[in-house]
């Protein structure tokens, strides 16, 4: 199976034209002026011959996908609720893992934002989707359907990123912001990678336990503590499949702010749906006969690719 990978202002390529068969994936950073608040663009291509699941472990970012064509179904990987299919999704921040599922042939664009960024973009809506998944044009509007329209009529990957930027250059020129201690807040825990407490950033903004809580809620989606776990949780995930990392679990546990190696284990199990063997052993079964990358965000550890039949 051929895999196109094209790199759009600085992201991986591959010699001359994509293929027109197999999977294709497009990586686009937006124009400098964004990329304080927009990640990355993704475009995606894929006519399998058979259905695709993924598991996409909690991360620090909101993400936008439109769909041109195909669906994809969505459940919560650790309660295994029914799921709920979607064409094009806005996802917000969520603290439990999804079981992403499609039939084999999907064509879209993903765009993934800081939460500050999504906030931005799309004001309270973006503190609203914490913890769950929604039809992007319900939830944000009409004008998301034309921009997937114009999106999917446009010739090459690298001129609906030039849509995208032209688009998001706009929306966030005069958006909402975060009032200054969420910004100093989520910089506290960012910096620290989730270690630091609730009760510096409380003292630290003189705010109430309750208010900060709120106020995290309304902006991000989640309360601190949550919004921590995810941070220390990805700090775990980077260190687990880091190529040169051999780390001993007890000392894993302890760089990742886990009381002991059982916490991790119980923490993890709690938010992926697995335990970090088990899905370090899917990454690394995957990564010898997948050729699609595995992660969907630069710079974040996002995803494994599973079997198609989950029995």
């Amino acid at each position: 199976m051929v895999q196109g990978v094209e790199r759009v202002q600085g992201v991986e390529s591959v010699q001359g034209a994509l293929p027109t068969d197999g999977p294709v994936t497009a990586v686009g950073l937006p124009a400098t002026p964004l990329r304080r608040h927009v990640l990355d663009y993704r475009g995606y291509r894929m006519d399998l011959d058979r259905p695709r699941r993924r598991l996409e472990v909690p991360t620090d970012v909101v993400t936008v996908a439109l769909a041109f064509e195909g669906t994809m179904r969505l459940t919560d990987a650790v309660s295994l609720a029914p799921g709920s299919s979607f064409g094009s999704i806005a996802a917000g921040l969520r603290r439990t893992a999804t079981i992403a599922e499609h039939a084999g042939v999907l064509h879209g664009l993903a765009v993934s934002f800081t939460p500050q960024g999504a906030f931005r973009a799309f004001g309270p809506v973006a503190g609203e989707l914490g913890g769950q998944w929604a039809d992007a044009g319900e939830v944000l509007g009409p004008q998301l359907g034309r921009l997937a329209a114009r999106l999917a009529d446009a010739p090459t990957w690298r001129a609906r990123f030039a849509l995208l930027d032209g688009y998001f250059t706009a929306l966030l020129a005069d958006g909402p912001v975060w009032e200054p201690d969420v910004v100093w807040a989520w910089h506290q825990l960012r910096r620290s990678r989730g270690l630091v407490p609730v009760r510096a950033l409380v003292e630290g903004t003189g705010w109430s336990r309750r208010r900060l809580e709120q106020r995290f809620r309304e902006q991000l989606g989640l309360a601190p503590k949550q919004a921590a776990g995810i941070l220390r949780l990805q700090r775990t995930l980077r260190l687990l499949t880091a190529p040169d990392g051999r780390f001993a679990p007890a000392d894993l546990a302890t760089l990742c702010g886990y009381y002991d190696q059982s916490h991790l284990d119980r923490t993890f199990r709690g938010m992926v749906g697995c335990s970090p063997r088990e899905f370090l052993a899917s990454r690394r079964a995957a990564a010898a006969t997948d050729p699609e990358p595995p992660d969907r965000v630069v710079g974040r550890i996002t995803s494994a690719v599973l079997d198609a039949d989950p029995s």
